[in-house]
């Protein structure tokens, strides 16, 4: 089997509100880069590459990545990693040229799934936990009033989920309105926070404070990516699990943040930290470290398929990110929709490969040109 062509697909949704984020930032705008991979034998996998600047990875994909790929063999996945990501005198070492090679990785998986008849957790090792399932967590609460919050979070627990997350870092008054207001209503179930890197060390130690009296399930991003002996210093001086890492990049990048005791809870992004190869390599090397993964997971249902499939197979990972924002662009891309029970268990889908597919009607509506 040899590859004939590779594109990329540039989707976007304009929401029709805009989602409140740290430090007053917001976005109104969803895209997505879909890396496509056609093959002579009629096999074509599906990828994405995450980045909201999907004209950069195409940019990648189609002129830099498209000679090397074509004519080779979309089975020899390893391989053809290495070629992308390693071999040529200046390397990628972060950013969107690792997002454009996590694209193409994804959908090489697609095509060999497809290729065995089979989902890419059962080529990677089957099912870890011997239940067909893996636990979801509602992601995400946006920046709004408490009192909206809080119903949102409500509504979140009262389907099931036993776990939801909210996006704060607007100083520690506004932020203690909202996770009060939140913990009032949602009962045992656990609120994680993300602060989008919002804080320095100092803000984010009186925020951490705070969020211990509160019984917080984790502490996500509470500082630069930049500052990993930072996030050391708080996982030290806090009770909160630090969580961070959908800002890092392979296997490399998450080494560091090992080897300096600075996570708890890792949080490699499929789409961006180099593909399902490189990914099943970070889980194993957190498992090394006794660090337990859940992967970053908040692009289309692209990355929500692969997203499960990881997670599926690997032992040492925890929480599915659910989008429960009703992105039109998330379970609409999957074959078959999703089985989530009552208590936010989400079941493992059987399709070969990724079990996706880029349906006309979402190209008509969402294509960019």
């Amino acid at each position: 089997m040899k590859i004939t062509d590779v594109k990329v697909i540039k989707l976007g949704v304009q929401l029709p509100k805009p989602l409140g984020l740290s430090k007053g930032r917001e976005f109104n705008f969803r895209g997505a880069a879909l890396v496509i991979i056609d093959t002579d034998e009629g096999i074509q996998g599906i990828g994405e590459g995450y980045g909201p600047e999907s004209y950069i990875v195409k940019t990648i994909v189609e002129q830099k990545l498209k000679p090397w790929l074509i004519g080779q063999d979309p089975l020899d996945i390893e391989r053809l990693w290495c070629r992308m990501l390693t071999t040529t005198v200046y390397w990628d070492q972060k950013g969107q040229g690792v997002s454009a090679v996590s694209g193409v990785d994804m959908a090489l998986w697609d095509i060999a799934g497809k290729h065995y008849g089979a989902p890419i957790y059962k080529l990677l090792g089957g099912d870890a936990r011997g239940n067909g399932k893996v636990q979801a967590y509602a992601s995400d609460l946006f920046w709004d009033t408490p009192e909206i919050m809080a119903e949102s979070a409500r509504k979140f627990a009262l389907q099931g989920f036993p776990a939801v997350k909210t996006h704060l870092g607007r100083g520690l008054t506004e932020d203690e309105k909202r996770v009060k207001a939140i913990k009032d209503v949602i009962g045992d179930v656990d609120l994680m926070i993300d602060m989008n890197c919002g804080y320095n060390r100092v803000e984010a130690l009186k925020v951490g404070k705070m969020l211990e009296k509160y019984d917080i399930y984790w502490y996500e991003e509470p500082l630069s990516p930049y500052d990993i002996a930072g996030l050391a210093y708080l996982k030290d001086k806090l009770d909160i699990p630090i969580a961070t890492g959908e800002n890092e990049y392979t296997k490399w990048g998450f080494k560091e943040l090992f080897l300096k005791n600075a996570v708890d809870f890792a949080m490699p992004d499929i789409m961006r930290c180099g593909g399902i190869t490189e990914t099943k390599k970070i889980c194993a090397l957190a498992e090394a470290f006794d660090v337990i993964c859940t992967l970053h997971n908040y692009t289309t249902g692209v990355g929500l398929a692969a997203t499960l499939q990881v997670m599926a197979c690997t032992p040492n990972c925890e929480w599915l990110e659910f989008d429960v924002t009703d992105y039109v662009l998330y379970e609409s891309l999957l074959k078959n929709p999703l089985e989530i029970d009552g208590k936010g268990m989400v079941k493992i889908p059987t399709d070969p490969g990724l079990g996706v597919e880029l349906k006309n009607h979402l190209i008509d509506n969402y294509l960019i040109t």
